[in-house]
């Protein structure tokens, strides 16, 4: 519970009447943690669904008279909390008011408490001067064992280093148990570090209907329903940010259920909970229990693509290029992501274009990266430049507080303004820049050149000033050779009129010259 909360309810106690009912008193001192209804308010622990207040009083009053610090799990859920001594402000009267009150509405008409047993349980702990903590009071007052849905749970244990999820079938096991408590635990494998657990059991479903599943896992894993694998959980890290909550369509009686766990190292961890088609809070499978509050869902993919030849556009932040980037899908499987801060065409990519699963769900915030693959980085910087310094030191700072670069290019640096762009009928963009003196337009748009998928860049300068357009920086480059340049990662620039770009090694740079009014076409494909 909230202190500060408390400690403003608990001065009003004062004027509470010895003839108030549970209802008042609970009404007064616990509604504003547990809810009117019981359901648990701002995050802290529901009293419905809850086992703490049923079965043996003491358990309750012991929490009533000392209070209640550090973890405890409550329905399901894990919850850190630090609930305040009130039994120097509450008579027994008052206290066994209340939790009769809650026992009988919120704990399935468990029994009424008596005054009485209140008086023996402070006379019994008058000399406690600390909250209680869970594990203490589970010691003395344990919870009856619950009834695991799960029927004839093995456990299959495998020793080794996997960092992605093995062929259990081509392995041989180290032990192979049967738990017959129903509950996943990793010390159930034995060991310590780098082993595979497959746990199979079947699910006894009480009635037909949804039944909502959770998993999550330190470090990674797969949870089968009925062979069907519907979560995983990939990679290396931590119980907590990568849990999935996936509803399955039960019919009522057995069906079988599968885990598949790797733990690379130590800190192993398993959380399988379900909550059935009337279960008002979810019932823990594992030892791990929910952490409060909700469990990350399960991502939601939307794939971005071309349709009928008209080009897709992104608009969104796209991991690793600049906050204003635009995002062009292609037809042909080209895709291209243009810097309007800095006027360049920053990424190149073929395959997929982008998942908007991130963005247009929930408002998601963050960068997505490329869907697809060969993902390469063009530039970092200003794209366009003035001619005519030669040796002069190009200089620029891709974020505030980031890390300054220096580049030896014949050229310096211009304040260039995106203009912004237009699209064809196919969606074809051409962006538009301009400085003092000059513009540039910069066209693309898909072709088959040889059988090959090729993007078409039409650069064009007008204005009094020749300009350079930084094709490729930072990134090794080679060429050019018989009019083709090669940008590390396999990406081909050819000249098909117009200036040829020129290639420095030293500054692994790739850029093309313009005079005012000249035109060039540069042709982009894969080797």
């Amino acid at each position: 519970m909230r202190t500060s909360s408390l400690l403003a309810l608990l001065a009003s106690l004062v004027f509470v009447t010895a003839a108030e009912d549970g209802a008042q008193v609970y009404n007064t001192l616990c509604v504003a943690c547990h809810g009117p209804d019981g359901k648990g308010l701002n995050g802290l622990p529901p009293l419905v669904g809850s086992d703490w207040p049923k079965g043996q009083a003491a358990r309750s009053i012991k929490i009533v008279l000392n209070g209640l610090e550090g973890p405890v799990d409550v329905a399901g859920k894990t919850y850190n909390i630090a609930m305040p001594p009130q039994g120097a402000v509450l008579s027994d009267e008052k206290i066994a008011a209340a939790l009769t009150y809650v026992r009988k509405n919120f704990a399935n008409g468990a029994g009424a408490v008596t005054p009485d047993e209140v008086k023996a349980v402070r006379a019994a702990t008058a000399q406690r001067v600390t909250p209680w903590t869970a594990e203490e009071l589970l010691k003395a007052h344990p919870f009856p064992p619950t009834k695991s849905p799960l029927k004839h749970l093995v456990a299959t244990v495998y020793e080794g280093k996997w960092k992605e999820m093995p062929d259990f079938s081509t392995l041989k096991p180290v032990l192979m148990e049967d738990f017959n408590a129903g509950i996943l635990d990793t010390a159930q494998s034995g060991r310590k570090e780098y082993y595979a657990v497959v746990w199979t059991a079947q699910f006894d479903a009480s009635e037909e209907g949804k039944y909502l599943f959770t998993f999550d896992c330190d470090d990674f894993g797969a949870l089968y329903v009925g062979g069907e694998r519907i979560a995983e959980v990939k990679g290396i890290g931590p119980v907590g940010k990568r849990s999935k909550e996936v509803p399955v369509m039960l019919k009522k009686g057995q069906t079988p259920l599968r885990v598949e766990y790797v733990q690379y190292g130590a800190n192993a961890a398993v959380l399988l909970a379900v909550k059935g088609p009337k279960d008002k809070t979810p019932q823990a499978l594992s030892k791990t229990k929910l952490k409060a509050g909700k469990p990350a869902k399960e991502k939601v993919f939307i794939p971005i693509q071309p349709k009928d030849g008209v080009a897709a556009i992104y608009r969104n932040f796209i991991d690793n290029t600049a906050p204003r980037a635009i995002g062009i899908g292609f037809p042909n499987g080209l895709n291209i992501a243009y810097s309007a801060d800095n006027v360049a065409a920053e990424l190149f990519w073929n395959g997929k274009f982008m998942d908007g699963g991130r963005h247009w769900t929930d408002r998601g915030a963050g960068n997505e990266p490329p869907a697809g693959t060969n993902i390469i980085k063009l530039s970092d910087g200003q794209g366009i430049q003035l001619e005519g310094f030669a040796g002069d030191v190009v200089r620029y700072v891709r974020e505030k507080g980031k890390e300054e670069k220096e580049w030896n290019f014949s050229a310096i640096n211009v304040a260039a303004e995106f203009k912004g762009y237009d699209l064809d009928k196919a969606g074809n963009p051409t962006f538009r820049a301009a400085g003092e003196g000059f513009a540039v337009t910069d066209g693309w748009s898909p072709e088959e050149v040889s059988g090959k998928a090729t993007l078409t860049r039409t650069l064009k300068v007008t204005g009094d000033k020749a300009v350079t357009i930084v094709l490729s920086r930072d990134i090794a480059v080679s060429g050019p050779t018989d009019g083709v340049s090669e940008i590390a990662g396999g990406l081909l620039v050819r000249a098909i009129s117009g200036p040829a770009p020129k290639a420095n090694a030293a500054t692994k740079s790739l850029t093309v010259t313009l005079n005012p009014g000249e035109t060039a076409v540069l042709g982009y494909s894969f080797r």
